[in-house]
């Protein structure tokens, strides 16, 4: 029977759709957005009067008056109050008449009047108070009366009723249109939405909705969610499920959240939700949410609604195979819950139908005949609602072709197709055609099966085909509403870049002229500040010649103290030099050597000083170098075969730095010349390095013999020892002295210059 499950789909979406519209009526969701909230309001009845001017008065009252007019089921007390502020009102705008209010509450006191039950004052009231409207052309209050008109075709779901209702708020539409009243606008659209999706023209109701969705992005509306309830219920009918279920849980997330009364709505998307989960085939989560749609029925005290929900709930157990567990249920129900008198819309006995699916599986047909008596008589009903008749007839067919009363079922099996036919209900004819293959089946005509399986399918197919038309028929209109959007949106922008040009020209044309005349403004105050400016430059450059003249001898006053220095330091090396030779004590050579050495370190640094064309800084490389020549030719090292290599980076010091380095370098080459090699020679290193932007590294290095094993630098109190530790304490630097393969003398000191001046790669000396 596979071939028959697409129009057994089909009909269980017309079932579903016609206790949706029930339920939309049972749950009475109320049109108009209340504007203040219950707290609200029991604030503002706590006070004995309210505050402020005239205006501020009239309009708390007519609030007041407006929420308890639009409660769901207003009490006698309820709609007293609301007469009592609506009365208040029109004294208070006797006494300070205000612009439109009037009308306003016109329209309150029809709303009033329909919610008491009298409709026919209600909109006799309404309709004058249009006509007076128009005569002031007040586009924002003839949109609201057109709304509220509206309203009074809301209390049935028949088509003439929605066309009618449908009339209305298009007009609506057309004034609020012609003001900026976005949030009336979405909420017009979104009923026509949700009418059209009751009448089938899907197609329509997508393009409505998106209006809506826009409208309200517009205004920055949030409370969204009986739009995202009703784009479900769309994509619902679509087949496409898994959007549905998405827009349906973005409407609970909104509705859950807000502060408006939104249970009837939560109860309706839980249902909705329910529906979703049944197409999906995931028929426990469709139990749940069901199942949360009817604690909110029951915490309502809806009897009619807590029915039709569990009539839901069955029909899951029963597609679930578990009719046992359904009967218990829904007796469950019937005990605890009255089932309510009367018919909604003439919409039939939910109970009966109910309990007929029940036995009909259980396959109890004796108990399942009551209820399909029931039912039989119910079609007896002429108010009978169509949806509901077709309904019971498939019901009664699907009895009697169990029964093995075929008879009986050929019989409803006709009266359904003319019905069918009547109203132009093709899935539910699939569905018809279905069914009498299964009778002609059961009765072994297979001719005739054969050719009703044919007739189900070629509907299915035209069906198919019909919605795939409409799917394609719906994308080509909302591909051109939104090239007209473009279009729109494209011209608008045109005329504000007109706009905006117009008075951009009219703003340079403006700025011109103001800019001439401070332009000439200026020009006057800067030929003065020109005339002072260059009697101040003429005396300042007369004092910056002053200055280089006086910094240009400071240089030569510096560089000569630096050659005197330099020359004493020479007459202090020939005095030691002719010493010398008239020593004849060894130790007293050695020192008068070592001093002469010492002094020419100091004597290199001035000689470079005065050379060069800058006193502030020493180039490093130089200075070592020249030293290390130096040492290289007192020492011979040449002869000696000792080798001494540079790894010096390219770093510029100040003289306070340069002197102790030198006089370090020369402690530690002189010492690694004299003590640590023997005949053979050897190679001594010396390297200057930075680690890092604020530190420097000097070493010196041989591969000679090394220090004794026992040698300790702490007790080591030569004159050379003493020398370079008090000049690593002189730089700030740690003081290091490595014994292995030969001595390495390290020192690791701050550099007290900046950046700037000492990592340059040019060589000032």
């Amino acid at each position: 029977m596979q071939t028959g499950s697409q129009p057994k789909m089909k009909r269980a979406d017309t079932i579903r759709k016609c206790k949706l519209i029930i339920l939309c009526f049972l749950l009475a969701i109320s049109a108009n957005a209340q504007e203040i909230t219950r707290r609200h309001v029991d604030s503002l009845l706590s006070q004995k009067s309210f505050p402020g001017s005239a205006t501020s008065r009239i309009h708390v009252a007519l609030q007041l008056a407006e929420f308890f007019t639009h409660l769901r089921h207003p009490s006698t007390a309820q709609l007293d109050s609301a007469s009592h502020f609506i009365n208040q009102a029109e004294q208070l705008n006797y006494r300070s008449p205000q612009a439109g209010t009037s009308f306003r509450i016109a329209l309150i006191r029809s709303a009033f009047y329909k919610s008491k039950g009298q409709s026919k004052n209600g909109r006799a009231l309404l309709e004058q108070t249009i006509q007076e409207i128009k005569q002031t052309h007040n586009l924002v209050l003839l949109g609201k009366a057109y709304f509220e008109l509206s309203e009074y075709y809301s209390q049935d779901f028949l088509q003439q009723t929605m066309v009618s209702r449908i009339r209305y708020l298009n007009l609506a539409v057309g004034a609020f249109e012609r003001t900026n009243q976005l949030v009336e606008l979405a909420r017009c659209y979104r009923l026509l939405a949700d009418l059209h999706q009751m009448m089938n023209d899907y197609t329509l109701a997508f393009a409505e909705t998106k209006k809506a969705l826009a409208y309200y992005d517009q205004a920055h509306y949030t409370e969204t969610q009986g739009l995202y309830a009703l784009l479900g219920r769309l994509y619902y009918t679509q087949g496409d499920y898994k959007t549905a279920i998405s827009y349906e849980l973005k409407a609970l997330k909104i509705a859950t959240a807000s502060h408006a009364d939104n249970v009837r709505l939560i109860c309706q998307i839980n249902n909705n939700l329910g529906y979703d989960f049944v197409k999906l085939g995931d028929n426990q989560k469709a139990i749940n949410y069901f199942s949360r749609a009817l604690e909110i029925a029951k915490s309502e005290k809806d009897n009619a609604t807590i029915y039709l929900l569990a009539g839901n709930i069955v029909d899951v157990y029963l597609r679930m195979h578990q009719p046992q567990k359904a009967k218990a249920f829904l007796t469950q129900v019937t005990q605890k819950f009255v089932h309510p008198s009367g018919k909604l819309y003439e919409g039939g006995d939910e109970v009966s139908q109910t309990y007929l699916k029940i036995y009909l599986a259980l396959k109890q047909y004796d108990t399942a005949k009551l209820y399909c008596d029931k039912l039989i008589q119910q079609t007896n009903n002429p108010n009978l609602n169509l949806y509901a008749r077709t309904s019971y007839y498939e019901l009664i067919i699907k009895f009697y072709t169990a029964t093995a009363r075929f008879a009986e079922a050929l019989k409803y099996l006709k009266m359904n197709q003319d019905l069918l036919r009547k109203i132009g209900n093709d899935n539910d004819l699939g569905t018809n055609e279905t069914l009498w293959f299964g009778l002609d089946t059961s009765r072994r005509q297979y001719q005739s099966a054969i050719h009703h399986l044919i007739s189900a399918n070629t509907i299915k197919d035209s069906i198919f085909n019909t919605t795939k038309s409409k799917q394609i028929e719906q994308l080509q209109i909302e591909y051109e509403t939104r090239q007209k959007e473009a279009q729109i949106t494209l011209l608008n922008q045109k005329s504000k870049l007109e706009q905006a040009n117009l008075q951009q020209a009219n703003l340079v044309k403006n700025l011109t002229i103001g800019a001439i005349f401070l332009l000439l403004v200026i020009a006057a105050l800067l030929f003065r500040q020109n005339v002072h400016k260059q009697k101040s430059n003429e005396v300042i450059t007369s004092k910056n010649v002053l200055l280089e003249d006086l910094l240009l001898q400071k240089e030569w006053l510096l560089k000569e103290v630096h050659h005197r220095v330099k020359n004493n330091l020479q007459i202090v090396m020939s005095i030691l030099n002719t010493q010398s030779a008239y020593l004849q004590n060894d130790i007293a050579l050695e020192a008068i050597r070592g001093s002469q050495h010492r002094v020419n370190a100091i004597a290199l640094l001035h000689q470079k000083l005065y050379s060069s064309t800058t006193t502030a800084l020493v180039s490093m490389p130089a200075y070592i170098g020249e030293l290390i020549d130096y040492l290289s030719d007192s020492f011979d090292t040449g002869y000696r075969q000792i080798k001494i290599n540079q790894v010096l980076n390219s770093l510029n010091l100040d003289p306070a730095l340069a002197v102790p380095i030198g006089l370090i370098l020369n402690e530690a080459i002189t010492n690694a010349i004299k003590y640590a090699f023997d005949h053979r020679g050897g190679e001594i290193k010396v390297s200057l390095s930075t680690s890092d932007d604020e530190n420097a590294i000097l070493k010196v290095s041989d591969t000679g013999r090394g220090l004794p094993p026992d040698f300790d630098f702490s007790e080591a109190n030569s004159l050379g020892m003493e020398m370079m530790k008090a000049l690593g304490r002189q730089l700030k630097g740690k003081f290091v002295i490595e014994n292995g393969h030969g001595v390495t003398v390290m020192i690791t000191f701050p550099i007290e210059q900046n950046r700037e001046e000492a990592f340059v790669e040019k060589d000032y000396l």
